[in-house]
Formats: structure tokens, C-alpha cells, sequence
């Protein structure tokens, strides 16, 4: 790693914490649930296995809509929709834009359902207890051993994403909360290209979680900041210089 491009890095990351680097006020926008409830850990899950080629603060604009609708509130709870007609969850799906590509949004959220329900109560806290709440095994779990069973979420991307939501908005006490990867979605590859991290020709997901992995390390700077500081600086075109 250059020299300069460290000090850029650190220099965006500075700029972060003082709230130089804007961005929208409220982008998870969420019920007011017990944090700690499984509501709430359903809220911050299911959303997250359709969070991909769309834009992010859009979609859980539309998700606390469709938790707000008496006649689509259903759709956060696993055990009513393994029950409702697919018809009928395709079409509340699609009430308020929380899907935005009907039929592959709602088997994605039917399937992750079905496992909810059938393998962990219904409750993603159980997920998360099976691997003692340990990142590594979490994410290899997702990533590698069920990866069938978590539509989406098993993804490199969904998965370390997942994982950044519920730290953030939940009272999840995950063990090795450092190894939650910078999440590789488009913003983050542009602004990886902007400092240098990685040539524009390579840049794939992989390669950027893997490079920003190692920098993180070394420069000890927690990743759910760093993607943070990335994903703003790239929606508002790289500024400030850094």
C-alpha cells in the first residue's frame, strides 16, 4: 500500500467522524421497535436479502411503508408468510416498492422466510446464536455451509451487509465485530478506485473486500466506519478532497 494512498484513507476516515463527509439524514429509516425485540431483528433482516441493484435509501423507505400498512405489516413476520398465497405476497411485496423485481424479490423473501420458519423459530436471533454470535463462523455459515438456505444473504455483499445492520441497529453483541467486512456495493468500488485501493479494470466485489480487509488491519480502523465514510463520499462525487 502507497504511502499516499494510506494517507488519503486516513484523511477520509478523519473527515467522517467530524461529519465532513455528508449524506442522507436518515437512510435506514425504521419502526420504533424494541431493539432487542425479534421484530426488530426481522425489520433489519428480511429487507436486507433484496437490497441489491436498487437504491438502498429507497428501499427501506419502502420497507417501513409496507411495515406501516395494516394489510402488508404481515410480510415481516416468517410464520404468517409461509402460510399466505405466493400470489398475494407477490402483490404486497410490490404495494410500496419493497420489491422492485416481482417475481425474483418475492422468492428470494418467501425462501429466506421458509428457512426462518422452519429451522430457527422464526427468529433471526436464533441464526446468529447457532454460531455463538461469532462473525467468522456467521459469515461462513451464510457464505459456505447453508448458503442455500439464505437467498441473497449468502452473498458477499448481503451477508457482511446484514451483519453491518444488525450491528448498527439492534442489541446484537457480536464477537469478532471487526472481521464485518467493508461491503463491496457500487459506491464503495468507485470510491476504492478514487484512492487507489484498486484499478478500475480489476475491480470486482471480491477483490475490493479482500484489499479492504488487509488496510483495515493494518490502519485499525473499525470497517462499518470505513464503509460508511466510502459509500457518502462517493454519492457526493468525492467530496471533500482527500
Amino acid at each position: 500500500m502507497k504511502k499516499v494512498q494510506t494517507e488519503r484513507i486516513k484523511k477520509l476516515h478523519k473527515l467522517f467522524l467530524e461529519g465532513k463527509v455528508k449524506g442522507p439524514e436518515q437512510h435506514e429509516v425504521h419502526p420504533d421497535l424494541d431493539k432487542g425485540s425479534r421484530e426488530n431483528y426481522l425489520y433489519f433482516t428480511l429487507p436486507c436479502s433484496v437490497n441489491f441493484q436498487r437504491s438502498s435509501p429507497a428501499l427501506w423507505k419502502s420497507a417501513l411503508l409496507t411495515y406501516e400498512d395494516p394489510d402488508t405489516n404481515y410480510l415481516f413476520f416468517p410464520e404468517i408468510v409461509v402460510k399466505t398465497d405466493y400470489e398475494k405476497v407477490k402483490n404486497d411485496l410490490r404495494k410500496h416498492k419493497l420489491s422492485m423485481q416481482p417475481n425474483k424479490h418475492c422468492k428470494i423473501w418467501v425462501a429466506l422466510s421458509n428457512t426462518l420458519n422452519s429451522h430457527y423459530k422464526s427468529d433471526p436471533r436464533e441464526v446468529l446464536k447457532e454460531k455463538n454470535f461469532s462473525v467468522p463462523s456467521i459469515i461462513s455459515m451464510l457464505q459456505i455451509e447453508k448458503k442455500s438456505l439464505f437467498p441473497y444473504l449468502g452473498g458477499i455483499k448481503l451477508s457482511n451487509y446484514w451483519l453491518f445492520i444488525l450491528a448498527y441497529f439492534t442489541d446484537v453483541n457480536f464477537k469478532f465485530v471487526e472481521e464485518i467486512s467493508i461491503i463491496p456495493d457500487t459506491h464503495v468500488i468507485q470510491s476504492s478506485i478514487q484512492l487507489g485501493v484498486i484499478d478500475e479494470g480489476t475491480a470486482d466485489t471480491k477483490k475490493v473486500e479482500a484489499a479492504w480487509r488487509v488496510i483495515l488491519k493494518e490502519l485499525s480502523i473499525p470497517p462499518t466506519e470505513m464503509h460508511s465514510a466510502l459509500w457518502r463520499w462517493s454519492r457526493e462525487s468525492f467530496n471533500p478532497v482527500v
